[in-house]
């Protein structure tokens, strides 16, 4: 897989909702594509293990700020 740093705005962080539209950063390894059936979008995001809390993620590319590789 391939590392990451992801500059990223989520609609929800933690739990609580984004209202300040505040941009977060996550060290990566990415995986996959992922689609959006109800917006009929074939490739909405991506998918990507957290390298720190080795959790999995997924990124809406509308909310990606930036992607550096590592």
């Amino acid at each position: 897989m391939k590392k990451f740093l992801i500059n990223y705005i989520p609609a929800v962080h933690e739990g609580q909702v984004n209202s300040d539209n505040a941009a977060y950063s996550y060290k990566v390894e990415l995986d996959q594509q992922f689609a959006n059936r109800s917006e009929s979008d074939n490739s909405a995001g991506m998918a990507a293990k957290d390298t720190e809390s080795g959790l999995w993620k997924r990124f809406r590319f509308d909310g990606i700020q930036s992607a550096v590789a590592l």
